[in-house]
């Protein structure tokens, strides 16, 4: 890779990582280290570690980028001894676009890992979720008097509403 380019890139890492500190979240550069790389960036969003690898490139090979984001996710976990790798993505520089619109990527296993949420006490089972829910009457606190009034003002207010409207011909 020439100077110019290794420069670009270089560049593109600062940018992302102030970036996401403008954002509000924690975000550091990874110190290089051949073989074992752990990554360009690391940043921890709502408690959580992701380990980022950002390409500025004008040719882009996604297998090859994604590959390497796994293997530095590793990485950074085993120089930690972390019992769980951080999910990583890759960004990418678009060209003659801001940093904010830099592409993300990932696979589905990971994005769907992402959703789930986890449930305080376990797993929800299917029974659970189809359990009946107990109806809950909206008016039980209004008494008449205030349900009357109501009904009025809803009638006013849908008299006034069709008067407004234009006739069709």
């Amino acid at each position: 890779m020439s100077q110019y380019n290794k420069t670009k890139g270089s560049q593109f890492e600062t940018d992302v990582m102030k970036w996401l500190r403008r954002a509000g979240v924690i975000a550091e550069r990874l110190t290089k280290a051949g073989a074992k790389d752990e990554g360009d960036i690391v940043t921890v969003i709502a408690g959580e570690t992701y380990i980022l690898e950002l390409k500025n490139r004008a040719t882009l090979s996604l297998p090859e980028f994604w590959r390497e984001a796994q293997v530095e996710a590793l990485n950074y976990a085993k120089a930690r001894g972390l019992g769980e790798v951080p999910l990583s993505y890759v960004i990418v520089k678009r060209r003659n676009a801001s940093i904010d619109q830099a592409w993300v990527i990932q696979d589905l296993a990971q994005w769907i890992k992402e959703k789930q949420m986890p449930v305080p006490g376990g797993e929800i089972t299917t029974s659970e979720i189809l359990k009946p829910v107990e109806p809950v009457d909206a008016f039980a606190e209004i008494n008449n008097a205030e349900l009357a009034a109501y009904d009025a003002a809803m009638a006013d207010a849908l008299e006034k509403a069709e008067d407004d409207l234009p006739e069709l011909s």
